[in-house]
């Protein structure tokens, strides 16, 4: 197990960075974010860190409430109906080009069973 290095202000300083950097960017604020940025994982701001994580959660939270979300776009959503719809259409040819494979190959296996029986001297007996 490693230890980390890092202090109080170290972590202060980074948790006032990513919240400006998140209230610039009209995103959430996460403690994976922060941790990623101080190369630690998240147990261990959790941890050793508590009432930094808190006191970063909560105004994090308070930001939120405080700060609209920005209207969005339409167009994006437009496009990404469009894009889904492109997808959908060809997922739904792939999907019966597959069953007109699956189609023929039961055809074809039918058949040499078929072949096979008739050069082995194979009778099959019909269930009754």
């Amino acid at each position: 197990m490693r230890k980390h290095t890092l202090t109080t202000e170290t972590v202060a300083e980074a948790i006032e960075d990513l919240l400006t950097q998140a209230a610039g960017e009209g995103k959430a604020a996460t403690v994976t974010a922060l941790a990623n940025r101080l190369g630690v994982r998240r147990q261990t701001l959790y941890r050793d860190f508590g009432p930094a994580i808190t006191d970063f959660m909560s105004r994090d939270a308070a930001r939120r409430t405080l700060q609209p979300r920005p209207p969005k776009d339409p167009t994006s959503d437009r496009a990404t109906i469009a894009r889904l719809r492109r997808e959908k259409d060809e997922l739904t040819r792939h999907l019966h080009v597959y069953e007109d494979h699956i189609r023929r190959l039961t055809v074809e296996n039918a058949r040499l069973i078929r072949e096979l029986e008739t050069v082995t001297g194979v009778t099959r007996l019909s269930r009754a």
